[in-house]
């Protein structure tokens, strides 16, 4: 029984997240708008959104283990998207090194 409250916690605080992070993600990018490449707001803007970035795969992650506990087959759909998440931010971090 519990495992259904569970579900349906996880069922309302998923897509919630997502959306939170989006929403989120399109602020920093207007906030931002406009600033010149190479200026300082342009690197807080880089730096907001390689953090915003990994927090988003560390909830696609947390989200993926918690329906693995429940064996629900949406934890396949959290790890994808955690993965091209943390590959979109890995292939980000190593452009802006080079």
């Amino acid at each position: 029984m519990y495992t259904q409250v569970f579900s349906l916690i996880l069922l309302v605080l998923g897509p919630l997240g997502i959306i939170i992070l989006l929403l989120l993600t399109t602020y920093i990018l207007r906030y931002y708008q406009g600033s010149n490449m190479g200026s300082f707001r342009w690197h807080l803007k880089n730096a907001r959104l390689k953090d915003l970035s990994a927090l988003a795969t560390l909830f696609c992650f947390a989200m993926a283990a918690s329906y693995a506990v429940l064996q629900e087959s949406w934890s396949i759909l959290y790890v994808i998207l955690a993965v091209k998440v943390g590959t979109w931010w890995l292939r980000f971090v190593m452009s802006e090194r080079s």
